[in-house]
């Protein structure tokens, strides 16, 4: 699958995303953006009241009567407000404003029907990196810090139903680590042989590794290695295995390759849009305009 294949044709998607501490610039102009590219409906939370900064953008009337406004007084407020928007689908979208990472998880994590029968979060980002011939998906580089066996199968498993749900209809996984072949030295590379074998019957998926990072998106770099692969470098999805080797995969792809990306968390029961408070409006946009492309 290409990634413009997500993020182009946009203006039919709607939903309602509610916006967690909207009270930047950045996030702002992303919101406009969205309201343009999309048929979406924004909620914005905060404490703030960002009324000023939003008329400064000059939009249209037709933006601003999609622009809902919920401002109180304490934090505890926004969260309880948004937390009960989101019980009863006021807003079927949730969007990482200015607030950490870890706030937003600790919001989810309070509220159990918030997270689906799988009981596992992970973060999901989808890149488009001009070097590579479709769109590569890597998990996980911002919530899973050091994650088992079991969390990584948990991981699988959430991408295999995101991924169907988006319109794959099979998908190749590889297991990431510093050595294409199996050794006790490096508990990764033993790892991947595990967790290979829990997909062996999955017809959906293909799962392989260990992979080092060239064999695994270079088939010439598999061939002259002597790895026999069916799926070196052509990857549809990477599994990293530490939160160290995956946010530096990420920073690396979008820095220095330019790659756009669009990144959600998954195993919740509502589309979560989680970005870095660095990452550039296109990528805040495109993350949304995935989102809302999951609700259809």
């Amino acid at each position: 699958m290409q990634f413009q294949t997500l993020v182009s044709d946009s203006k039919s998607l709607s939903g309602n995303i509610g916006v967690l501490f909207a009270d930047d610039e950045l996030i702002i102009s992303a919101v406009i953006e969205i309201l343009k590219q999309t048929n979406t409906h924004v909620t914005l939370y905060g404490i703030k009241d960002p009324t000023e900064l939003i008329r400064s953008f000059n939009i249209d009337g037709d933006f601003l009567n999609r622009i809902h406004l919920r401002t109180y007084k304490e934090k505890e407020m926004v969260y309880h407000k948004c937390a009960a928007d989101l019980k009863d689908s006021t807003i079927n979208v949730l969007m990482k404003g200015n607030v950490s990472s870890a706030e937003i998880l600790s919001f989810i994590l309070q509220h159990k029907s918030f997270i689906d029968e799988n009981n596992f979060l992970n973060h999901i980002a989808c890149f488009e990196i001009p070097s590579y011939h479709k769109m590569l998906m890597i998990s996980d580089v911002a919530l899973n810090i050091s994650p088992s066996i079991d969390d990584r199968i948990k991981m699988i498993n959430n991408i295999e139903r995101f991924s169907k749900n988006i319109g794959y209809s099979h998908l190749n996984i590889g297991l990431l680590s510093s050595v294409e072949k199996p050794t006790s030295k490096i508990p990764s590379s033993i790892d991947a042989v595990e967790i290979s074998m829990h997909f062996s019957n999955d017809t959906f998926v293909n799962v392989e590794g260990p992979f080092a990072f060239d064999n695994a998106i270079d088939k010439e770099s598999a061939i002259e290695k002597g790895i026999e692969s069916e799926i070196a470098g052509d990857l549809d999805a990477l599994i990293v295995p530490y939160l160290d080797v995956g946010n530096t995969l990420y920073k690396s792809l979008t820095y220095f390759a330019h790659a756009k990306v669009a990144s959600l968390i998954l195993g919740t029961t509502f589309p979560v849009i989680l970005t870095s408070r660095a990452d550039t409006k296109e990528n805040k946009v495109n993350s949304a305009i995935l989102a809302l492309r999951t609700l259809l």
